[in-house]
Parts: C-alpha cells; sequence; structure tokens
C-alpha cells in the first residue's frame, strides 16, 4: 500500500514539473495572416472599429492608428483558467499588432504578462508552455472575432453590389 501512495505521489509530482517547460521567444507570439476583399482604408476601418468595441476597459488601449502605414498597435487585458477550467483565473495582458495591406491583414499578440494576486499583486512575462497555450486558447477566439468582423464588411459590400445590380 506504501508504494502504490509513493507511485502516486511521484506521478503527481512529475506532472506539476512537466508544466514548467519553457517556450523559445519565438513561440511567445500568436499570429495569422487574413484575406479578404476589401481595400485597405475599408480594412482599416472596421478593424478600428472592431478594436474600439473590444477594447473598453481601463487597461486596454490603442496605443497607435495610422492610417497611411496601415498599422494598429493595442493593449489588451484577458483571463484564463489555470487549473481544470475553473480553479484559478488568471489575468493576463498582450500587445496586439495589425498590419493592414489591400485584401488582406496580420494580426500579431504578443508581449504576454501573467498576474499572479494569491497573496499579493505580482506579474511576470508568460514564458511556460502551459501559460503560453491557455492565453494562444483566449486570443484565438479574439482573432476568429476579428476576422469574422471585418470578413462581414466584404459580405455587406457584395451584397450592396447585387443590391445595385
Amino acid at each position: 500500500m506504501k508504494y502504490i501512495h509513493l507511485i502516486c505521489i511521484g506521478v503527481i509530482a512529475l506532472y506539476g514539473c512537466g508544466r514548467l517547460v519553457k517556450v523559445q521567444d519565438q513561440e511567445r507570439m500568436i499570429r495569422q495572416v487574413f484575406s479578404v476583399k476589401l481595400s485597405k482604408d475599408e480594412i482599416f476601418d472596421r478593424t478600428l472599429d472592431w478594436c474600439a468595441k473590444k477594447f473598453v476597459t481601463v487597461n486596454d488601449a490603442i496605443v497607435v492608428k495610422d492610417k497611411e502605414k496601415g498599422k494598429i498597435i493595442g493593449k489588451g487585458v484577458g483571463k484564463y483558467s489555470e487549473y481544470f477550467d475553473f480553479l484559478v483565473d488568471r489575468e493576463f495582458s498582450y500587445t496586439i499588432t495589425i498590419e493592414i495591406k489591400d485584401n488582406r491583414y496580420r494580426v500579431t499578440f504578443d508581449n504576454f504578462v501573467v498576474y499572479y494576486d494569491e497573496r499579493q499583486l505580482t506579474a511576470s512575462r508568460a514564458e511556460f508552455k502551459f501559460e503560453i497555450n491557455k492565453i494562444r486558447k483566449q486570443l484565438e477566439k479574439n482573432m476568429e472575432d476579428l476576422r469574422d468582423y471585418v470578413s462581414s464588411g466584404a459580405a455587406e459590400k457584395e451584397q450592396k453590389k447585387v443590391e445595385e445590380w
């Protein structure tokens, strides 16, 4: 019976330490390119609308919006559940960079900072694989939401062409 308990404790300890695998700097970002049948200005306007609606809390902000260069940079915050999707909620902050050209745009999430607040508020850069995976899961939802919002502009444009015809 003692051996079974020791084996269970050993497995739990190894599982806990396995979560602490650090990732390379290149893996600490999420980047994706989207294609849409809209001009650079139309994509910029739709993306800026989405950012204004998405970044509404005090800690969120649109830092740069340059229509000529086709670049929007914003700061946002999010949450993920660390254990079993319900035990410990961790807040994190990130930077979003959206680079726009005709018929396409690139979205990059990076500069992840995780806030630990069990006893006192501390923060550190997300560097462990489990943190990056949890953050990726949350930010992919934002990326899909942005894609749907911008793509709806292309659908509206096509609808207007059909109505005019």
